[in-house]
């Protein structure tokens, strides 16, 4: 019964290809609806601009293995990051619709610290993560369960990540109704040598996040998909690694006195958040492409309220090759306690220099390509029934003067610790991409 399943699996998969070409993801990972071009990638609607190495792992089908690998850089002088995150995964089938999911995570990180409100006194940081990615797969051929667990261990610390995921297909209505939880238990120890504030920091954090989404078909040709999250955070919510300036009285023209006091970052201990987006995408028969168009917004406890609007564009080449090309725009408001600088008594008890937490506008554009090799008859390279390789590279710009330097709710700061000039941030450009390679054995 196990070796039809699979056999039955392997011919479905065999005729989605050669009657539509590739599409990005397991080729037999995923339920279709009208036309395998159509699917959806999963997306974080409170996290925009993340890159797919910064989020949640999709499903692997039972007799797949997939290494992914992603590489970033931020070049300008007052970043100077680097980012690498490797993942190889495998899944197999243990019979009666049941699958078991393992693999191993690297992520490498090289980064610039800027310790004085988020820009000055900088100093360089490296640090690896590594640990395995395990999961139990239940599916049935229309409704999947994947109940996962990721270790993540470095020097700062440990991370702990169970997760659990569902998706059921209405074959008969065109419809793909997803959920799913993930909790996130971050335990922090950094010692004083490692820090620019005085004591050591040991603490914890946690992060619950649960998402829905309903995938719909309609009309020849068209379908949608709506993404709604929530999440709340508790702990440890701040950067160890940054002070901020308070009271600065910086401008000598002030006259006022205030004296450069510079205190850990403090930010609230809860944060809570929601949001959503909406996507369509509509199918160009003749073109033999896919046009997607996108957009969504959310908020929060700290009233940070984002926006985002994309477009997409997928162009089969043959039945082997598939090319994308997208670009976006985002923006977001600043957190209500965010001051580019607290020349006065703060809001409350926070301040913070995180410029993730102030106004800024962002874009970004990129551009994959796939191909994949189905073997009918004889194994490629002696193991794999079908070969998929992946490639994307993409570019990213966020914008956190826009309103001017001067603004109190954008990124800047000063020539030097005592005062001078304001000048702009230098930094803000992301360059990277992705390469994924998969087999079916």
């Amino acid at each position: 019964m196990t070796c039809c399943r699979r056999n039955m699996r392997l011919a479905v998969t065999a005729l989605l290809l050669v009657a539509g070409g590739c599409v990005s993801g397991p080729p037999a990972g995923r339920e279709v609806l009208s036309d395998p071009a159509m699917r959806f990638r999963a997306r974080d609607p409170l996290r925009a601009l993340a890159w797919p190495g910064e989020q949640a792992l999709e499903p692997l089908p039972p007799g797949v293995v997939l290494s992914s690998l992603q590489v970033s850089a931020q070049p300008q002088a007052d970043e100077a990051a680097s980012d690498v995150h490797s993942n190889l995964r495998a899944a197999v089938e243990l019979g009666a619709g049941l699958g078991i999911e393992a693999g191993y995570g690297v992520d490498y990180y090289s980064r610039r610290i800027n310790k004085f409100d988020g820009f000055a006194g900088g100093f360089s940081q490296q640090q690896t993560r590594h640990g395995p990615d395990v999961a139990l797969l239940a599916d049935d051929g229309t409704t999947l369960l994947r109940m996962g667990y990721r270790l993540r261990l470095g020097w700062e610390g440990r991370l702990h990540q169970p997760a659990i995921r569902a998706r059921t297909s209405i074959l008969s209505t065109d419809t793909v109704v997803e959920a799913g939880y993930q909790r996130t238990m971050r335990q922090l120890s950094v010692a004083a040598e490692h820090l620019p504030a005085r004591d050591p920091v040991s603490a914890e954090s946690t992060r619950d996040n649960a998402w829905v989404a309903l995938e719909q078909g309609f009309l020849p040709g068209w379908n949608l998909r709506v993404d709604a999250a929530v999440e709340i955070q508790d702990g440890f919510l701040q950067s160890p690694y940054r002070l901020v300036t308070l009271w600065s009285g910086r401008e000598e023209t002030t006259g006022n006195g205030w004296t450069l006091r510079a205190e850990p970052e403090q930010h609230p201990d809860h944060r809570l958040l929601w949001g959503a987006n909406l996507r369509i995408r509509r199918a160009l028969h003749g073109l033999g492409a896919v046009l997607e168009l996108g957009g969504g917004g959310g908020s929060g406890s700290w009233r940070v309220e984002h926006q985002q609007l994309e477009l997409g564009w997928r162009q089969r080449l043959g039945q082997r090759w598939l090319l994308e090309l997208r670009v976006g725009a985002y923006h977001q408001t600043r957190a209500e306690f965010y001051r580019n600088e607290y020349s006065g008594a703060p809001p409350g008890s926070w301040w913070t220099a995180d410029k993730s937490l102030s106004s800024f506008l962002a874009w970004w554009s990129s551009m994959g390509a796939d191909w994949t090799m189905f073997q009918h008859r004889r194994r490629l390279l002696g193991m794999f029934r079908y070969l998929r390789l992946g490639a994307t590279v993409r570019l990213e710009q966020r914008l956190y003067h826009w309103q001017g330097i001067s603004s109190p709710d954008g990124f800047s700061g000063w020539e030097g610790l005592a005062g001078g000039q304001r000048r702009a941030y230098d930094g803000g450009w992301r360059l990277g991409g992705w390469l994924e390679i998969e087999g079916g054995f």
